[in-house]
């Protein structure tokens, strides 16, 4: 079978060493020269190339029987970056996997096609707002979310910080939401936050949601998977807190691109947040466009998911965000729709400045 092959940037003042080590200690993690032959021959990674570049990190390539994942999830995380993500000096930039592997990955269940048909939305582009503040009372919210979907907005999800609190208590707030929003628009998908937990995405399913947030960085990247089998035909979201992590670091972790356009989709999103550039967080232009890229690109025979730039956008960019993103794209919109406070025209004006380039 065709190997795992890794690209990482190694900084290091010897990269063809330290790229050595690398293969060792995310293949058999055991000496070299302490292991059975047949472990050597059948579990030992092999670094492929590395390309020194003057004042830049190393291009190293790793090649990994593919084996070794075992055809899980969980263990082609922990193959890529497993222990190394402890080191500094090491970040996963770019994945090849063979087709047999990306088949056995559980993969997004909806896909760009599905959750166009979801919303009943052929080809424009979709549009997204947050429901907030946390703080805001269950009826606020639905007030909110009546509004919003009443404008026009495609998909509105929650904010990552509401939970279970006092004021908006989860089995409160979710039939109420859900609710208001079948009111207003029936080709609105509300997707309320959830923990990953089976008795939450059950209650979320049964109280008229469309879909649910799951963040992969808390749940974990299984709860994806988990999501859209215990919410048969419902979208699945992921939200990248706690993952900034990853992604950070010029010389650690993941490139944006691979964690939240590449990993997220073999995990099951069938869209994937991510803060886009010109907002309140530090991604780049071309670091933006490249998580879109892969998020759609071909892999393998695994339908597309959507990506969803947000993080301090306005209506005011939605054009140029549009011609930038294209419209298989959700554009995640949330505070700019609170300014002159009514949510819902402000939504009318955001379906109307994307239609003009949709």
């Amino acid at each position: 079978m065709q190997p795992v092959t890794a690209t990482y940037e190694i900084t290091a003042e010897d990269p063809a060493a330290r790229a050595l080590l690398v293969a060792v200690e995310q293949s058999h993690e055991l000496p070299t020269e302490l292991a059975p032959s047949n472990a050597v021959r059948d579990s030992l990674a092999h670094v492929r190339s590395v390309v020194e570049r003057p004042g830049r990190p190393a291009l190293v390539t790793v090649d990994y029987p593919a084996d070794l994942a075992g055809g899980e999830l969980s263990q082609l995380l922990v193959l890529l970056l497993g222990n190394v993500s402890l080191q500094d000096g090491v970040r996963l930039v770019d994945l090849d996997l063979p087709a047999a592997l990306v088949a056995a990955m559980p993969g997004p269940r909806l896909g760009v096609a599905g959750v166009r048909a979801l919303v009943g939305e052929p080809t424009r582009p979709l549009l997204a707002t947050a429901l907030k503040p946390v703080g805001a009372t269950g009826g606020q919210l639905a007030d909110l979310a009546s509004a919003v979907a009443a404008g026009g907005l495609h998909v509105i999800k929650e904010d990552q910080g509401l939970a279970n609190q006092p004021w908006a208590p989860f089995r409160e707030r979710v039939p109420r939401v859900a609710e208001a929003v079948r009111r207003a628009n029936p080709s609105s998908a509300y997707l309320p936050v959830v923990d990953g937990g089976p008795e939450q995405l059950r209650f979320a399913r049964d109280s008229g949601a469309h879909g649910v947030v799951v963040l992969p960085g808390v749940a974990g990247f299984a709860a994806l998977a988990r999501a859209a089998d215990l919410f048969e035909g419902g979208m699945v979201l992921a939200h990248p807190s706690f993952l900034g992590g990853f992604t950070a670091s010029a010389t650690h972790g993941i490139a944006p691109d691979v964690l939240f356009g590449t990993l997220l989709r073999l995990a099951g999103a069938d869209a994937t947040i991510f803060p886009s550039w010109g907002g309140r967080f530090s991604l780049t232009r071309e670091q933006c466009l490249a998580i879109a890229d892969a998020a759609r690109r071909p892999l393998r025979g695994l339908p597309p998911i959507l990506p969803a730039p947000g993080g301090g956008m306005s209506v005011a960019r939605a054009p140029e965000l549009l011609g930038a993103y294209g419209p298989d794209t959700i554009f995640l919109i949330g505070a700019d729709l609170h300014r002159d406070g009514d949510p819902r025209r402000a939504a009318e004006h955001l379906v109307a400045a994307t239609s003009r380039r949709g």
